[in-house]
């Protein structure tokens, strides 16, 4: 009896193993085949509003274009190997088909659902990115094969949405063009009195100059330039852009945002560029010898004025006392430094034109022996400097011709008559500063002509209002936005104007928000 119930026993212990042993490996499967599958979970990205979640009207993950049944085949990338896998319905639940690999380990290192019009829907964000917090096994996963199992592993993917690649981790979408070129950027840059720094960088990478909002970006990245750290990526920023192998690099081409010590310059480069710059330096110093060359990426700005220092007028006369509205005169610049011939090239669009007063707008270049082309209306030395005449008049560098323009709502408006000035030579110890190029400068001159200057070869040019002193010069963002006429510019950028250039109140007295029909 005992032995019978010693048996028995042992029956049951071996039926206990075998069922303990199939309960464990349900998420494998003895096959011909080796391989993993992977069981998707999708969701959108948390953006911790719980209130907004919890409004009915919230849309779920599974309505509209963020619904895995949507989902027609996943780009997965295991070891740097791309494997295009179908999107099957299991039940309740989406799996990818059998990923066939050999038994070994591996590392999943990029995992993209696409729908059947090869728009991406879903994918998992990598470790360390934005979105990386949302789930809670990020890129890269680790996974193991067995010899003869098809192995499935849970792959939590979020609904790409309006979102970026960047924001996952990722430098593209495109599923066509997996190849990256790299362009690793120094950026250096002088000062008189502190003489060589590191320059602080941040880059946006973009299809074309006119595609670049948010949902168009490529890549993003940036640098601290903290030159004395141990840790080479703090100074050196390595872009990135992908390519197409089949395609010529010649005929591909990016658009690139480059905030250089928070001053932006932009430009498209050509992949062949790319591949030119990196065989013969390695990567892009810009300002190397601190002399301009910036390549292929150019600076723009804006530069607006007030009219009136504390000088008085020729005729002895007070002169008017400053609005501080900033739009006696405001222009536009771009300068860029050509490839090919070396030279520095500077384009001048007036914007807007609010003074009562006569000015011209020049600009001041030390020493003489300069070759300087274009069409400024003239070129003279004068004390030992060069003196570039732009605009001798500018109320009439504007069609129409008006003292007033695009500065009152509902008065006359007109655009800017565009003008160039090329150096094509300069004295050897001439250096023009692309990352801190001048001082907005204004000086009184004779016979009631206010000489608008761009240069810092003279003293700071201040007026006094209020008791205050301020510049009467502005150097601004390109996307800085001028005041009506006669609306004090501290009422909408604050009392830190000349370094703030984001309006904090009554933006409606800008004059890009005059109201329709004004």
């Amino acid at each position: 009896m005992k032995y019978l119930n010693k048996l028995f026993n042992l029956c049951l212990a071996s039926m206990a193993i075998v069922f303990m042993y199939s309960c464990q490996q349900d998420d494998i499967e003895v096959s011909e085949k080796n391989g993993i599958e992977l069981i998707l979970a999708g969701d959108r990205v948390d953006d911790g509003n719980s209130s907004q979640r919890a409004d009915p009207d919230f849309p779920t993950v599974e309505e509209g274009g963020c619904d895995l049944s949507y989902a027609s085949y996943a780009i997965v990338t295991i070891n740097d190997n791309d494997y295009k896998i179908d999107i099957k319905q299991w039940g309740d639940d989406f799996k990818t088909n059998l990923i066939e690999l050999d038994p070994g380990s591996y590392t999943v290192t990029s995992c993209q659902l696409y729908d059947e019009d090869d728009n991406p829907i879903f994918a998992t964000p990598m470790e360390g990115s934005e979105f990386g917090k949302f789930v809670s096994q990020p890129l890269p996963i680790d996974i193991e094969v067995e010899q003869y199992r098809k192995i499935e592993y849970d792959m939590e993917v979020l609904c790409v949405e309006d979102f970026t690649p960047p924001m996952f981790g990722f430098t593209s979408w495109s599923i066509s063009l997996k190849e990256v070129k790299n362009l690793c950027i120094f950026a250096n840059f002088c000062e008189p009195d502190m003489g060589h720094q590191v320059a602080t960088l941040e880059a946006y990478v973009y299809p074309d100059a006119e595609n670049t909002s948010d949902e168009d970006l490529i890549w993003s990245g940036s640098a601290d330039g903290d030159y004395e750290s141990e840790t080479e990526d703090n100074e050196l920023l390595c872009l990135k852009f992908p390519y197409d192998a089949n395609q010529p690099t010649e005929e591909q081409s990016y658009y690139v945002n480059l905030y250089i010590n928070g001053s932006l310059f932009s430009g498209t480069i050509y992949l062949d560029r790319v591949d030119m710059i990196n065989s013969e330096y390695g990567y892009l110093h810009l300002n190397e010898d601190c002399d301009g060359d910036f390549d292929f990426l150019e600076t723009s700005y804006n530069v607006s004025w007030e009219d009136i220092n504390d000088d008085v007028a020729p005729d002895g006369e007070d002169l008017l006392e400053n609005d501080l509205d900033y739009n006696d005169f405001v222009l536009q610049t771009t300068v860029n430094t050509d490839m090919t011939t070396g030279h520095l090239n500077f384009q001048f669009k007036p914007l807007a034109r609010g003074g009562t007063y006569t000015h011209a707008f020049k600009m001041w270049f030390p020493g003489t022996g300069y070759v300087i082309s274009g069409d400024a209306e003239s070129v003279l030395t004068e004390g030992g400097n060069t003196v570039v005449t732009v605009y001798s008049n500018t109320n009439q560098a504007f069609n129409p011709n008006a003292s007033f323009i695009n500065v009152i709502c509902g008065e006359t408006t007109g655009t800017g008559v565009e003008r160039t000035v090329t150096i094509e030579n300069a004295p050897e110890e001439f250096t023009y500063y692309l990352v801190n190029p001048f001082t907005a400068n204004l000086e009184v001159a004779g016979d009631a002509v206010y000489d608008l200057m761009i240069g810092d070869m003279f003293e700071l040019s201040t007026f006094t209002k209020d008791g205050e002193t301020f510049r009467n010069g502005l150097v601004t963002p390109l996307d800085w936005q001028w005041p009506q006429e006669n609306v004090d510019i501290r009422t909408i950028y604050g009392v830190d104007f000349e370094t703030n250039f984001t309006p904090i109140s009554n933006t409606d007295d800008l004059y890009a928000n005059c109201p329709e029909g004004a």
